[in-house]
C-alpha cells in the first residue's frame, strides 16, 4: 500500500520490507518507509512524523546496521536515492547525505582531486560515514571533512566545522545524537592530480580490500571496532576459535573473522547470538571488551542519549 504526502514526490509506504535494503539482507518490515526526493521532502516527512510522536530511523545503503526480525516501528527514512547533490568548487566537494562513498570517490577522481581513493570500496553513504567516521587502509573521512550540516528533531539545520565533531577512530560526537540527521557535507581535497593516477590508487585500494575481506557481499562490513590497546578484533576472534562458527544461517567468515556472513536464511537473532558469544568468549580469554561497530535497530536508537536530550537542538 502506498500513501502519498501533500508533496506527490514523497512516497510513504506501509509495511515495506527492509531486508532487501540492507547489505546483510536481514530484518523485518518498516511500519512506514519514506523515500524523500529532496531536503524539502525530508522536512515535511519528519515534521509529520514528529508531530504524531512516531519513532524515526534513518537508513542509507543498509551497511553497518542489523535490523530486528520484527522490523522497525514508526517511520524509516530511506536516503539511498535522495539527497544526491554532488558539486565541486575548486578543491572542495559538497555532497548530499545520500551520495554513496564509491560515487564520491569516483567523482573526485574524475575531477582530478586526490584524497578520496580509500572510499571506493566502502558500501555506505556520506551521511552515515560522517557520523561513524568511516575509514579504510589507515585513512578516515574525518581527515577530509571541512564541515557538515545536520537536521535535528526540532527541524533546526545546524552547521558544524570538522573540529567541532570530535572525530576519533570509528567515532564522532554525532554518535551521542542518534536522532540527528546529517544532510550534507563538504570535503577539502588535495591539489589536482592526473585522473589516471588517482584511478590507479583506487584500483590498488580495491584490490587490497578484495584480498583481505570475504567475497560474499551479504555482510555489514566489520562487526567490531578494533580495541584501542591490543590486537585487532579479527585476530582476537580467530584466536578464540570462532572462524567459521555458525548459528543458523549466519557464519563467521573463514577469510576475516571480523565479518559475519549471511549464508542464506540468517536472521537477526542468529547474528546477535554470534556477536554475544564472541564478545563473551573474547572477554573471558583476553579480558578485552569488543565494542560493536554495527548498529542494532531499533534497540540502539530507541531513546535519545543524555547529550541529545539536553542539547538545544535535540
Amino acid at each position: 500500500m502506498k500513501i502519498l504526502l501533500s508533496n506527490p514526490g514523497a512516497g510513504v509506504y506501509l509495511g515495506h520490507p527492509l531486508a532487501p535494503l540492507t547489505t546483510w539482507k536481514i530484518g523485518g518490515p518498516a511500519e512506514y518507509l519514506a523515500v524523500p526526493q529532496d531536503l524539502e521532502d525530508v522536512y515535511k516527512i519528519l515534521s509529520h512524523a514528529y508531530r504524531r510522536g512516531r519513532p524515526v530511523f534513518f537508513l542509507g545503503r543498509g551497511s553497518n546496521v542489523l535490523i530486528s526480525d520484527a522490523g522497525l516501528p514508526g517511520l524509516t527514512l530511506h536516503l539511498a536515492k535522495s539527497l544526491q547533490k554532488l558539486a565541486r568548487q575548486g578543491e572542495v566537494i559538497r555532497a548530499g547525505a545520500g551520495v554513496s562513498l564509491p560515487r564520491l570517490a569516483q567523482a573526485a577522481a574524475d575531477w582530478g582531486l586526490a584524497g578520496c581513493e580509500f572510499l571506493a570500496g566502502i558500501p555506505g553513504t556520506v551521511g552515515a560515514a560522517v557520523r561513524l567516521n568511516a575509514g579504510a587502509q589507515g585513512s578516515n573521512l574525518g581527515q577530509l571533512l571541512k564541515r557538515a550540516w545536520v537536521l535535528t528533531p526540532r527541524l533546526q539545520l545546524l552547521e558544524f566545522a570538522a573540529p567541532e565533531l570530535g572525530f576519533a577512530y570509528r567515532s564522532s560526537l554525532l554518535l551521542n545524537f542518534p536522532h540527528w540527521l546529517v544532510v550534507e557535507a563538504e570535503f577539502a581535497l588535495t591539489a589536482e592530480a592526473p585522473p589516471e593516477a588517482i584511478q590507479a590508487r583506487m584500483r590498488d585500494f580495491l584490490a587490497a580490500r578484495r584480498a583481505s575481506q570475504p567475497s560474499n557481499p551479504r555482510s555489514c562490513g566489520s562487526v567490531f571496532k578494533n580495541p584501542p590497546d591490543g590486537p585487532p578484533a579479527g585476530y582476537l576472534i580467530e584466536q578464540v576459535g570462532f572462524k567459521g562458527r555458525r548459528c543458523g544461517g549466519a557464519q563467521v567468515s573463514w577469510k576475516h573473522a571480523n565479518f559475519i556472513l549471511n549464508q542464506g536464511g540468517a536472521t537477526a537473532a542468529d547474528i546477535k547470538t554470534l556477536i554475544h558469544q564472541i564478545q563473551e568468549t573474547v572477554w573471558v580469554r583476553f579480558g578485552i571488551k569488543l565494542e560493536r561497530e554495527v548498529v542494532f535497530l531499533p534497540e540502539d536508537l530507541n531513546m535519545p542519549s543524555r547529550e541529545e536530550a539536553r542539547h538545544p537542538g535535540g
